[in-house]
C-alpha cells in the first residue's frame, strides 16, 4: 500500500491560493472593519463606483501614489477616517474628487 503516499499532501497547499485574484480591484484588503451588516453594501457600492468612469479616472490618479491610495482604501472602508484626510494636501483633493464623481 506505499502509493497513497503523495496524494495526502496535495489539501496541505495554501487554503487561500488563489484569494488574491482580486489584484485589479483596489478596494480588495482595504477596508479593515468589513465585518458587519454594511459590508456587501459598501462592496456593491465600491463595485459601482468601479463601472463609473469618472471614478475610474480619480483612482487611476490616486493610485500614481501610494500615500494617496492608502488613503482612498482607508476612507471607502472608514467613511470617518475620510475626515483626517481632507486636508491632507495630496488626498484632500483625490476625495473630493471622489465624492463628487461618485454623487
Amino acid at each position: 500500500g506505499g502509493g497513497m503516499g503523495g496524494a495526502a499532501g496535495a489539501p496541505g497547499g495554501n487554503p487561500f491560493a488563489g484569494a488574491g485574484g482580486a489584484g485589479g480591484n483596489p478596494f480588495a484588503g482595504g477596508m479593515p472593519n468589513m465585518g458587519g451588516p454594511g459590508m456587501a453594501d459598501a462592496m456593491k457600492k465600491a463595485q459601482e463606483a468601479m463601472n463609473n468612469p469618472k471614478v475610474r479616472a480619480v483612482m487611476a490618479k490616486a493610485q500614481q501614489n501610494p500615500k494617496v491610495m492608502k488613503a482612498v482604501q482607508e476612507s471607502m472602508g472608514n467613511p470617518m477616517a475620510m475626515a483626517k484626510y481632507m486636508n491632507d494636501p495630496d488626498v484632500g483633493p483625490i476625495l473630493r474628487e471622489l465624492q463628487e464623481a461618485m454623487m
